[in-house]
């Protein structure tokens, strides 16, 4: 199967193939002109392996959270593209892409990541593995660190750009204790591609016009409690 993978939730253009068993990266970090590189970088990386864009299967994508305008240009991409080709899209987290990169070889724990919004403000995910991959155990959210909600007592990784100010507050408000912390906050081309993989294989792709961003504040302001 050949895939297409984007996610632009963050600075960086995370963009790839997966051509069968092999990747190909060609990510570009701390950018942020996803408007103007996402559509000439995609022609160039098909052209590159050789391929053209009618010989994809499916284009798997970022929805977020994260950047507001670059979740747009991506789904605007998606949109573009998978509709154009007659293909589906597969939506992916993004925080269960950074998820994925906290994976250990052998008796996985538990990984929460938590991701700066403003002030003291965080999104939040907290995540299993099954079949090496990252599935959530909880919604995910936005809320300030001192409500975040209480995680099961058990062995958890601490993952994400909020982890170095944060981690302390973190680890007092949810209940648990970070055997180990990674500030990763860029989802990789090759998470991105296996969560969309393993999605694909159980029927979770979409029609392009339904690939949406997710905007978790969104979620949030919509609750009766905050209208």
């Amino acid at each position: 199967m050949n895939f297409l993978g984007i996610d632009t939730s963050t600075r960086a253009t995370v963009l790839g193939l997966q051509l069968g068993s092999e990747v190909v990266d060609r990510t570009s970090l701390d950018v942020d002109t996803h408007s103007r590189e996402i559509l000439p970088s995609i022609k160039s990386l098909v052209t590159e392996v050789g391929i053209s864009l009618e010989d994809l299967d499916a284009i798997v994508f970022g929805q977020g959270p994260g950047s507001f305008t670059g979740l747009r240009i991506a789904v605007g991409v998606v949109q573009g593209l998978g509709y154009g080709l007659g293909i589906p899209v597969v939506p992916v987290s993004s925080m269960a892409c950074i998820a994925q990169s906290c994976i250990l070889p052998v008796n996985p724990p538990l990984v929460f990541v938590g991701l700066t919004a403003r002030l003291e403000e965080i999104y939040y995910g907290a995540y299993k593995f099954e079949q090496g991959i990252a599935v959530p155990v909880l919604p995910e959210g936005v809320v300030d660190v001192a409500e975040l909600p209480q995680l099961p007592v058990a062995d958890w990784v601490g993952c994400g750009n909020a982890m170095p100010g944060l981690s302390t507050k973190i680890q007092e408000s949810t209940g648990v204790f970070f055997d180990h912390i990674s500030s990763d906050a860029v989802p990789t081309i090759h998470n991105l591609l296996s969560l969309g993989s393993f999605k694909f294989s159980r029927g979770e792709s979409v029609g392009a016009m339904q690939a949406t961003p997710v905007y978790l504040r969104e979620q949030v302001a919509s609750l009766p409690g905050n209208r």
